[in-house]
């Protein structure tokens, strides 16, 4: 694949309550490359991956926004990094793969245009819109993740996918070499409540097949149709476009590390512009813009595992 892809991995740890040694390190980093995720990149989508180093280079910050500069950009260039190999040794950790892109594209939903009062969803007769097709949600910055947890093994023992504001949980079946669904968890809203299928299969027998949606870049564990919003109805759309094998280019970042982290882990503002072209119900704390706030990044999340 062609052009800049990064990933950027957050390690927990925990190894009778110290540091990770010398040799545990090297073992912690070559499982987290075999393990890595097999991204599908959705087909037909534009808007790629991008390092944060050049995303920054695009836009200016205040206390709480990064606003861009020009147009967000939606060509990427390209990393690369090597693998290193140590003995085996027990320890439990959990990391997350952390995916960034400069762009997130909304969803398109029917609305009926009343004047003062604005543009309302309705829903669609026999999938025909009898408004006027709006898209919507659309927002500068985007960050997507899963997550793995290592107990003592050479396999994972869990993995967290995540979907926009909603999750599941899996085990690992070393048995089938497949990550067998356990649990779902909704992290925002009252609506969300995606169908995460059973297996997730892998390839190579380690790397986690998983999917990203055409423009919106939500993480699914199969291709296809994903309604993760029931009203209005809200789809994500995604299969097999371009392979994005995550490990051969990953950042490494250690909690606890003897190296400081970037400087940009410690801004704690939304990864780009504010809402803009809102409906009249924002007023009242409806979230409904042509253009919504920037997300925010990897300080101001929750890990999914906790050691």
């Amino acid at each position: 694949m062609t052009g800049l892809l990064f990933v950027i991995l957050i390690v927990t740890h925990a190894v009778a309550g110290s540091r990770f040694s010398a040799a545990n390190e090297k073992r912690v980093r070559r499982l987290i490359r075999d393990w890595a995720p097999l991204v599908w990149l959705a087909p037909g989508e534009r808007f790629l991956p991008l390092g944060v180093t050049e995303f920054l280079d695009n836009v200016q910050s205040d206390q709480y926004y990064l606003r861009t500069r020009i147009d967000a950009a939606t060509q990427v260039p390209q990393f690369e990094k090597t693998r290193e190999e140590d003995e085996y040794r027990k320890v439990h950790f959990h990391v997350t793969y952390w995916m960034f892109y400069p762009f997130s594209e909304g969803k398109t939903i029917c609305v009926l245009d009343l004047g003062f009062f604005g543009s309302w969803p309705i829903p669609t007769i026999g999938g025909v819109c009898i408004g006027t097709l709006k898209e919507y949600g659309s927002h500068i910055g985007d960050w997507e993740h899963m997550s793995l947890y290592f107990k003592d093994n050479e396999y994972p023992l869990a993995m967290y996918v995540s979907a926009h504001d909603a999750g599941a949980f899996y085990q690992y079946d070393p048995q089938n070499g497949t990550f067998v669904y356990e649990s779902q968890e909704t992290r925002k809203g009252l609506f969300q409540k995606p169908i995460f299928p059973e297996k997730v299969y892998t390839a190579d027998g380690s790397h986690p097949i998983l999917f990203s949606a055409r423009g919106s870049h939500g993480l699914w564990t199969a291709p296809g149709k994903h309604k993760f919003v029931r009203v209005p109805r809200l789809y994500d759309e995604s299969g097999f476009g371009t392979a994005w094998p995550t490990w051969k280019r990953l950042e490494l970042l250690l909690e606890e590390d003897n190296e400081p982290l970037p400087g940009w882990m410690t801004f704690k503002g939304k990864w780009g512009n504010p809402s803009s072209n809102c409906h009249p119900l924002a007023k009242l704390g409806f979230n409904i813009c042509e253009f919504v706030d920037g997300p925010t990044g990897i300080p101001m999340k929750q890990f999914n595992f906790r050691c």
